[in-house]
Formats: structure tokens, C-alpha cells, sequence
């Protein structure tokens, strides 16, 4: 799981992807002004409403939150409809930073008592997903 789709449905699946959009949201959102003696000054010479629309159109034109943003979307569209065990076979396969292997989602599958999903199947499910994606997010690497 080296290629870029791979780290980004990883980030999707672990929370990540969100993580980072929020971060994004609040480096532009939640800015405070601070002046040379390093506490917040009481008059920054704009009004805190105009300085938060200022920042909100900041936030918009932003091309790292866009791009988060659409892969976000696009990932939603295809993942929140699966079923559960469809679902559980993803998060397993994209868990931590670097995956599971193969023998170690059906051990958990096996844990879990998902024993209706059978390792071809399971493979079957996250490259159909993953072939869903790609076509889908080409244009967002």
C-alpha cells in the first residue's frame, strides 16, 4: 500500500482526512491577533466580523482544503453506502499507517465472527472499491 490512492483512503478510513480538513478550518477561522508583546490585542483596526469573512474567503480559495474537501466528498459517496462486513473489510485492510496483511483481516475477520466473507471475497470487495475510487479520483493526485 505505497501509491497515493492507498494513503489517502488510509487517511479516509482512520479519521485523517477529516483531521487535516478541521486543522485547515482552524488555522483560517480561529486566528487571533497578537501584538508584539505577545498577548491578544484588544483593537486590531478591523472589526472581528469583517476580519472573520475576510478569513472565511481565505478559507474557500484555499486549494489544500478544496482538494481535501472533493476527496472527502467522493469517498463518502462510495464508502457510507456499503454494508457493514463490506465496510469492516476496508477499515481492517487500510488500518494504522501501513495496512494489514491479508491473513491478518481474515484473522480479525475470524475474531469478529464475519465468517461469511472468505479471503477471495474479501480481496474482491477492497479492489472493487479501490478500482471505484481511482476512476473517480484521477484527477485529485
Amino acid at each position: 500500500m505505497a501509491d497515493k490512492l492507498d494513503r489517502i483512503i488510509g487517511d479516509y478510513v482512520n479519521g485523517r482526512l477529516e483531521a487535516r480538513i478541521k486543522s485547515i478550518e482552524s488555522r483560517y477561522l480561529y486566528k487571533q491577533k497578537v501584538d508584539n508583546l505577545g498577548i491578544r490585542t484588544a483593537y486590531s483596526g478591523g472589526s472581528e466580523q469583517l476580519s472573520h469573512v475576510i478569513n472565511q474567503e481565505k478559507l474557500e480559495s484555499d486549494e489544500e482544503y478544496l482538494k481535501l474537501k472533493e476527496q472527502l466528498e467522493i469517498l463518502d459517496f462510495w464508502f457510507k453506502p456499503l454494508i457493514p462486513d463490506e465496510k469492516r473489510v476496508i477499515e481492517l485492510k487500510y488500518s494504522g499507517y501501513a495496512g494489514l496483511y491479508w491473513y491478518q483481516v481474515m484473522q480479525y475477520l475470524d475474531i469478529e465472527e464475519i465468517e461469511d466473507i472468505g479471503l477471495k471475497k474479501a480481496k474482491t470487495i477492497f479492489y472493487k472499491f479501490r478500482n471505484d475510487i481511482y476512476r473517480q479520483m484521477q484527477h485529485c493526485f
